[in-house]
């Protein structure tokens, strides 16, 4: 298999650690900083991926109001990028490249599967230059 057959399922990690948008920012900060992650899927009690957040969307909020007893919901992005696990590397690359961003996750059926991590792309291409 050639790197141009590379598809998001191949590269994403399964069953990422995820937060529920009613969970309290303080807990997706702590939970981010405990795993050395920079940010989390935010997913509904069906499973469905309904966006994301960032450590640097929580620093941002920091600067215009207390995030004490904020919610997820309250700084999470809701319309974060997503693919499909069968979406190609190029696309998930150029996805990322337009959108600037370090993580995409993986979706099937609105439900999130995987999430994609630019360490993990970086891995999969030296695995299999090497």
């Amino acid at each position: 298999m050639s790197i141009k057959d590379i598809k998001a399922k191949d590269v994403m990690v399964k069953n990422p650690i995820s937060i529920p948008p009613s969970e309290q920012v303080a807990a997706a900060d702590l939970l981010m900083t405990r795993n050395s992650i920079g940010g989390l899927p935010v997913i509904d009690l069906e499973g469905n991926f309904i966006g994301e957040i960032s450590l640097r969307d929580i620093m941002l909020s920091r600067f215009n109001i207390s995030v004490g007893g904020m919610k997820v919901e309250d700084i999470m992005k809701k319309h974060a990028v997503a693919v499909s696990p069968d979406t190609s590397l190029k696309e998930v690359l150029e996805k990322m490249i337009e959108k600037r961003l370090r993580r995409i996750a993986v979706v099937e059926d609105n439900k999130l599967v995987g999430l994609i991590v630019h360490k993990e792309i970086l891995k999969e291409i030296y695995n299999r230059i090497k």
